[in-house]
């Protein structure tokens, strides 16, 4: 997993107030979790453990960060 680069962040920030530096970091954080886990265990994550929860927070911060308006970088 490559970290976002910093033109990417500075652009999300600039385009979505609502959107702060540390869900910035805590996305980073839970996809390189999820990079720890053994992807066939990916499949069989069971609602209510701390894998499904850390996979919906995943996918709404990818939502926050990314979703419905292009995000412009700098330069």
């Amino acid at each position: 997993m490559e970290p976002l680069k910093p033109a990417t962040k500075t652009g999300i920030l600039r385009s979505r107030p609502d959107v702060t530096k540390e869900e910035i970091e805590e996305y980073e954080r839970l996809l390189a979790e999820r990079f720890t886990v053994d992807p066939q265990m990916v499949q069989t994550f069971e609602e209510g453990t701390e894998h499904a929860a850390r996979e919906i927070r995943i996918r709404e911060l990818y939502e926050k960060l990314f979703g419905g308006a292009q995000v412009s970088t700098p330069g």
